[in-house]
């Protein structure tokens, strides 16, 4: 895990200065040193403050922070291919490196044992044979098994590509202006270089290609497997027996890829089913596995977890959550996730708060229970979808909701997590997993309309693998509500003197203009009760008037143009 960042100047002015600060605002994401390349001159070091601006500068640059899990010291970023003609930048983990890197090793000199290094061999290879680095980078796409997003400059054609893997599960984003176009692994990191710039996403499973002028074009790189054809009638397995076997074979392969080569880890443990099997899996897998939990000393989720982590003998590390440490936090929180959207603010706090004790262990990978409730039919609102609508409409929202995880959830795990510099791994998203849950009939999962459980087959392999029955079938609260963290802000809000009162119908429908994120907001209310996912206006402008403060700048979400509705649609419609 790392951050990215890099400039293409239009004018040919220098870029040397403007990277370094672009760096100096992600240094979380990559206390393990950093480096930065203009043109051909790289220089590493371990602290911002070494280098000096300017030094050989030229227009375009990039720059890198390194969080060192795979490659040791000696998987400094950028990489340059043997003969020379790509710098390569990389995000993420990939998997099956090791069986790439076999086929290659014979015909490139490696210089470090870097999973990243491997992408940028393989993309040297690719353009012996490929006209084009578009080609390229598709043919990539469908050899990577992980998650990533790369910056990749072509000093033979002069273009650069920013890349982001099918589910987005880790993000770039870019600006571009008469001036010059920019793009980091985090907003703040382009928003430094002026205020006003307008930030996008590089889609996720989409290539953005900047020509040496200037001018960008994106592309899609990836296709979803054909496993998740929304009109799909005929499953791969139809019986309990079949899906458990095969879910289980997929689910330990994705946690044996993620925990290999890795001592310690810590678990994101909010007691729930989904965290839980994670854990058990792992305590077999890692020498030392520490579960991590944060709320309310009342709370649901403490209590749960406490219980859970006693039954199963797990080792739980627990972040009590007060009023006062809740005030404290809500700036930094929304100063990582770089939004003040009270559902998203509200469930990272919890999270944000249990990395800060995982920090303190010294612990560089957690796992999470993320994507769960997407493909194997947990939302409490799916069997209300089946009742009026049917399955083949629970599967298309489950498709639907599967990718829009990028911006709804995982954009903001990502900086929550990396704002202690600690790397999330997400077993349940792993692509063999995803396809397996998806060629399992739906009915096998939601049984019917009165299902208040689903994930039956998840809940049932959990149960198996030797976790109790009334840990398997516990059905726990969303996040905000599980951890007190919504009661706590509302409390917080008011004493700061933002009520009912201060809310004026501008700002009402200034707020009905804002991207709606999360499924249970968009449409899950509608089959349920509204009121638990309404957000009370009061909470959302004291949160917007945090923001302002941290950022000196008026509330303004990424660019949510419709060309990104577009794409994320077509995403979806093309399945």
């Amino acid at each position: 895990m790392c951050g990215i960042a890099g400039i293409l100047n239009k004018n040919n002015a220098g870029v040397t200065e403007d990277l370094i600060l672009m760096l100096s605002c992600m240094h979380n994401r990559g206390p393990d040193g950093v480096a930065i390349q203009v043109g051909q001159n790289k220089v590493n070091s371990l602290e911002l403050s070494d280098f000096s601006a300017p030094y050989n500068d030229g227009k375009f640059g990039l720059g890198h922070v390194r969080l060192a899990i795979v490659g040791g010291q000696l998987g400094k970023q950028p990489f340059t291919s043997c003969d020379g003609r790509l710098t390569l930048e990389h995000n993420g983990e990939i998997y099956n490196y090791k069986q790439i890197k076999n086929k290659l090793k014979s015909t490139h000199n490696f210089v470090s044992s870097s999973d990243s290094e491997v992408i940028l061999h393989f993309l040297e290879e690719e353009l012996v044979r490929s006209t084009t680095l578009l080609r390229a980078l598709t043919n990539m796409a469908k050899v990577l098994d992980g998650v990533y997003s790369i910056a990749i400059k072509d000093h033979k054609t002069g273009d650069i590509a920013l890349v982001r893997d099918l589910l987005g599960v880790r993000q770039l984003y870019y600006s571009e202006d008469p001036q010059q176009v920019t793009f980091a692994s985090e907003q703040k990191a382009i928003w430094l270089l002026g205020g006003n710039k307008s930030v996008r996403r590089v889609m996720p499973g989409h290539a953005v290609i900047i020509n040496n002028n200037g001018t960008l074009r994106e592309y899609r790189i990836a296709e979803p497997p054909r496993t998740l054809d929304s009109n799909k009638v005929n499953f791969k397995y139809n019986t309990l027996e079949y899906a458990l076997k095969a879910y289980k074979k997929s689910l330990m392969s994705a946690m044996r890829k993620r925990t290999e080569g890795l001592d310690r880890i810590g678990i994101i443990f909010s007691g729930g089913i989904d965290s839980v099997l994670v854990a058990w899996l792992a305590k077999d897998m890692v020498n030392e596995v520490t579960c991590y939990n944060a709320g309310t000393p009342d709370s649901s989720d403490i209590l749960f977890a406490d219980k859970v982590a006693k039954d199963l003998d797990l080792s739980l590390k627990v972040n009590v959550i007060t009023k006062r440490s809740t005030e404290e936090m809500l700036p930094k929180i929304i100063r990582a996730i770089e939004d003040s959207d009270a559902l998203q603010v509200e469930v990272a706090l919890p999270i944000y708060s249990a990395m800060a004790l995982a920090r303190k262990d010294h612990i560089k990978v957690v796992f999470s229970g993320q994507g769960v409730d997407e493909i194997f039919g947990g939302y409490p609102w799916y069997p209300k979808i089946v009742a009026r609508e049917g399955y083949s409409s629970l599967r298309n929202h489950m498709i639907e909701d599967l990718f829009l995880l990028y911006k709804e959830t995982l954009e903001r795990e990502d900086k929550t997590t990396m704002a202690h510099g600690i790397e999330m791994r997400e077993p349940y998203l792993d692509k063999q997993v995803i396809q397996t849950a998806f060629d399992i009939d739906p009915r096998i999962n939601v049984t019917g309309p009165d299902d208040l459980l689903g994930k039956r087959v998840h809940r049932l392999l959990a149960n198996k693998l030797g976790i109790p029955k009334e840990i398997a079938y516990r059905n726990k609260a969303a996040a905000q509500h599980g951890s007190g963290i919504h009661f706590i802000i509302d409390q917080i809000a008011r004493e700061n003197n933002f009520d009912e009162s201060r809310i004026s119908s501008g700002y009402l429908r200034e707020l009905e203009k804002r991207e709606i994120l999360g499924s249970s907001q968009r449409y899950g209310f509608k089959y349920g009760n509204k009121e638990l996912w309404l957000t009370s206006p009061h909470i959302q402008m004291y949160l917007d008037r945090i923001f302002e403060t941290v950022f000196g700048k008026s509330m303004n979400h990424i660019d949510t143009s419709d060309e990104e509705y577009l794409l994320t649609n077509r995403i979806i419609k093309r399945i």
